[in-house]
């Protein structure tokens, strides 16, 4: 009898650890999803409509100084490890002039932004 309920408990054990191990965990996505190719068409000089009309609304407007704009991803797929992909853009004067973060600046970054170029080929609308 002893040994029936011995292997009795050894079995619910082992039976609970195996189903314990097996647990899902939904992926968790939060924040803005930006990609290269939308950081790619971000000019010196934008306006902040501009750059709203590309990214989308920024997660967060540094409630201090209005003239930073944070755009952060958050992604954990499974029981993975998150990444976390972050960008920052800097405002003066109501235009664009700097960003810091995780995306790779574009090469045409540093050209300021012309608005009549904008308004020719209709990929950034312009406030009139």
């Amino acid at each position: 009898m002893n040994r029936t309920k011995c292997a009795a408990a050894v079995l619910a054990l082992t039976a609970t650890l195996s189903v314990g191990g097996c647990a899902y965990r939904a992926d968790l996505t939060q924040g803005n999803f930006v990609e290269q190719q939308a950081v790619s068409k971000l000019q010196v000089g934008m306006t902040p409509e501009q750059v709203r009309f590309i990214l989308g609304t920024p997660m967060l407007v540094d409630p201090f100084d209005a003239s930073r704009w944070y755009y952060v991803h958050y992604l954990r797929e499974g029981w993975s490890d998150p990444k976390i992909e972050n960008l920052t853009l800097l405002f003066a004067n109501g235009v664009l002039v700097d960003m810091q973060g995780d995306f790779k600046r574009p090469a045409t970054f540093s050209q300021n932004f012309n608005q009549q170029n904008a308004i020719d080929d209709g990929t950034v609308p312009v406030k009139q």
